[in-house]
């Protein structure tokens, strides 16, 4: 399995740990099976407005969201049962990698607890917390982003935004070789993102 895959396995397995271990921060959950086949597209929906001479489009995902991002992105999309439902998507292009996920309120009365106040309390549970280092600080940036930015330990750069829907919660994690990474620009594509 090539590293992108094994990290998009392992961060959706984190935030649905945010889902059944925050009433019971001791609890352990895995991501068995339990997924069906990924849908992969190459087009974007519509054209937006241009960044830095890149021209920023809509890529909606069904039971996900719509995300803005710049032109050209390969998109991913499935869905994951077990332990608790989810949806995903993940975006490829020239060195960034985009993972986005979302849970609703089926995901979280199968886990027991109730949906987080807002994003501040979100970003305390235990799945969001497992997927940043020990002291990162969310914070709203320069675009309304909720969001943490963090180094990995394959030395990438990571920008972390959470997001709030109607009755849903979920994040979009983005990482960058340090070589091409702008967390202004960055910041700025994430910040037309919106979940269902």
């Amino acid at each position: 399995m090539n590293r992108r895959k094994w990290i998009a396995l392992c961060l959706a397995g984190c935030l649905l740990l945010a889902l059944s271990a925050c009433g019971n921060p001791g609890a352990d959950a895995e991501n068995s099976g339990g997924t069906e086949e990924p849908t992969q597209t190459e087009e974007p929906a519509q054209a937006e407005e241009p960044t830095q001479q890149e021209t920023l489009v809509e890529y909606a995902v069904e039971g996900l969201g719509t995300f803005t991002l710049p032109e050209g992105f390969t998109q991913e999309a499935g869905e994951i049962a077990e332990p608790l439902p989810t949806t995903y998507a993940t975006f490829e292009k020239d060195g960034y990698y985009i993972q986005a996920n979302r849970f609703g309120t089926d995901a979280y009365e199968m886990a027991g607890v109730p949906l987080p106040a807002d994003l501040e309390d979100y970003s305390t549970r235990s799945g969001v917390q497992d997927s940043v280092p020990e002291g990162t600080v969310f914070d709203y940036d320069d675009y309304g982003n909720y969001a943490a930015q963090f180094i990995q330990e394959d030395g990438q750069l990571c920008y972390y935004v959470l997001l709030q829907g109607e009755e849903s919660f979920g994040s979009i994690y983005l990482t960058a070789p340090k070589d091409q990474f702008d967390a202004d620009t960055v910041a700025q594509w994430l910040s037309g993102s919106v979940l269902e």
